[in-house]
């Protein structure tokens, strides 16, 4: 070979190969970690995975576990029962329905039962009545407050003034009552 075919001579670069040698130690570095935290966690799960299977071999497991079980089914019993309960036994809508001319205050009450209501009586504030003998299921009534009377002792009316402020009403029918406020 002559000195004319050799390969040039390479020129040496500062930090030559101090890429690698960051990437080498940053690895190194990871591991260890991955090392520690891996023994760190084994340890942990094999103790909890240990505890657990103490607990399950108790008696007391078995009891505890049936106390939290009957506990989330009362709880969730409970839950259901209230969902369904309802102080309107009768299914009764009721509204106030303030008109501005003329100016007056209707009430409507509607029979949203399965059932009709017989001898049904509203009674307004506590003192004004109206008697209607019975109200099918979906049927509505639509009074103005001063259609509600109180009577005296010879049968005669007194109706309710126009301006009224209706603050409660009661409906009665045969064995059934419900009772609302009205200025809710």
């Amino acid at each position: 070979m002559s000195a004319a075919s050799a390969p040039p001579p390479q020129k040496h670069r500062p930090l030559e190969g101090a890429g690698t040698a960051i990437g080498d130690g940053l690895a190194a570095a990871t591991g260890a970690l991955v090392h520690v935290t891996g023994k760190l966690f084994g340890a942990v799960q094999k103790q909890a995975a240990s505890s657990a299977a103490d607990f399950r071999a108790r008696p007391e497991h078995s009891r505890w576990r049936a106390y939290a079980l009957g506990s989330y089914g009362a709880i969730l019993a409970a839950t259901l029962v209230g969902q369904f309960y309802t102080t309107n036994g009768m299914g009764a809508y009721v509204r106030m329905q303030p008109v501005e001319l003329p100016a007056l205050t209707q009430i409507f009450v509607r029979n949203d039962s399965r059932e009709p209501w017989l001898n049904v009586k509203l009674t307004l504030n506590g003192i004004y009545t109206y008697d209607q003998a019975k109200l099918q299921p979906g049927v509505f009534i639509l009074l103005p407050v001063n259609r509600f009377a109180v009577f005296d002792q010879l049968g005669r009316p007194t109706y309710a003034p126009k301006n009224i402020q209706p603050r409660t009403l009661t409906i009665d029918a045969e064995a059934q009552h419900f009772e609302t406020e009205l200025n809710k």
